[in-house]
């Protein structure tokens, strides 16, 4: 009886809504929403210098949104990650993303000098389309050998060198194969290695010399 007193009287004692698994820190929960009204502060603070320093750089007010996670780490110290959403200018934005992070970073440390503490991550995300029609440079571009490809006007690549070549690599090794094969055919068969002769077609096991 006692058992069944707990199982069915606990519910009694305890009309309120049945307990929840321990939430992580990205959950919506009471101890998430009192962080949230702790950091709240902090959170029009970064959402005042994001305007600030789209301001000062003439950035329009509608190129970049911002979106705030409040969390908490291991040791229990309330902070947030920021993500900067880009709408329009992408193209334009791309190659001062990081000037403009470290500008956005350093106006905050003027209010926060300890802003490192909790402001745990800047992310970027570009949504929509960039420029249309623009694609991904030659690969020498990310390997320092961007000199070769300079004087091709920036977006066009040349498709046909890249496929001869290919076939060329594939040609070439498929004879290295077929020539060592050959090696370890006539070997077992006690000759001689034909110094890596390719395979010749239409060549059949009657055909073999005894």
């Amino acid at each position: 009886m006692g058992l069944l007193n707990k199982i069915f009287g606990g519910k009694e004692k305890h009309s309120g809504p049945p307990s929840q698994p321990a939430t992580s820190q990205f959950q919506e929960s009471e101890q998430t929403e009192q962080y949230g009204s702790k950091n709240a502060p902090r959170r029009e603070l970064v959402q005042v210098v994001l305007r600030d320093t789209m301001r000062k750089h003439g950035i329009p007010s509608d190129w970049i949104e911002i979106r705030i996670l409040t969390a908490v780490n291991r040791r229990q110290v309330t902070g947030m990650h920021v993500q900067l959403i880009v709408k329009q200018g992408h193209d334009d934005l791309l190659t001062y993303v990081y000037a403009f992070q470290e500008s956005f970073q350093r106006e905050i440390e003027k209010f926060e000098p300890r802003a490192e503490e909790w402001l745990m991550s800047i992310a970027w995300q570009f949504q929509g389309k960039g420029t249309e029609g623009r694609v991904m440079p030659e690969p020498a571009t990310w390997t320092g050998n961007a000199a070769a490809v300079a004087a091709a006007p920036p977006g066009v690549i040349d498709k046909d060198a890249p496929e001869e070549e290919l076939h060329d690599d594939v040609e070439a090794d498929l004879k290295a194969l077929f020539a060592i094969r050959d090696a370890v055919l006539n070997e077992k068969d006690g000759e001689e290695p034909r110094d890596f002769q390719p395979t010749q077609p239409g060549f059949q096991d009657s055909d073999k010399p005894r």
